[in-house]
């Protein structure tokens, strides 16, 4: 009887061994057996994204404006908002210099007539319309 219990243990501890090592085979991770990934989604929805730098500051953000318009800006390492597009009175797209300053405006009216302004550093503007 014990020649019998001596075998049926070593039995069960080399089907343990077997076993352990085919999960790990398959798994790759020991004692834990792997699942599919979970965080795929096709739709992702909600009010405001923002894109935050290594030190936590925020460089860009798509969201609303105050009167509920979509838009997209971003910031550089000072804080300066350096491209703003979204939709507004007048859809267009803002680009603005290291001071701040909005320098170029792309912008199309409620009529669908296009514009570029272009303003230098001196505050001369130059407004273009076809």
């Amino acid at each position: 009887m014990f020649q019998s219990s001596k075998s049926v243990i070593v039995a069960s501890v080399l089907s343990g061994l077997v076993g352990g090592f085919t999960a790990l085979t398959l798994t790759g991770v020991p004692g834990h057996a792997q699942q599919a990934d979970q965080t795929t989604f096709h739709v992702v929805r909600a009010q405001e994204f923002q894109l935050v730098d290594a030190k936590g500051r925020v460089r860009g953000a798509m969201a609303f404006s105050a009167d509920g318009q979509p838009y997209l800006q971003l910031r550089d390492e000072q804080d300066v908002s350096g491209v703003w597009v979204g939709v507004a009175k007048e859809t267009g797209l803002a680009v603005r210099d290291k001071d701040g300053k909005t320098r170029l405006v792309l912008s199309v009216d409620d009529t669908g007539s296009p514009s570029l302004v272009v303003r230098n550093r001196e505050h001369q503007t130059r407004s273009f319309q076809p």
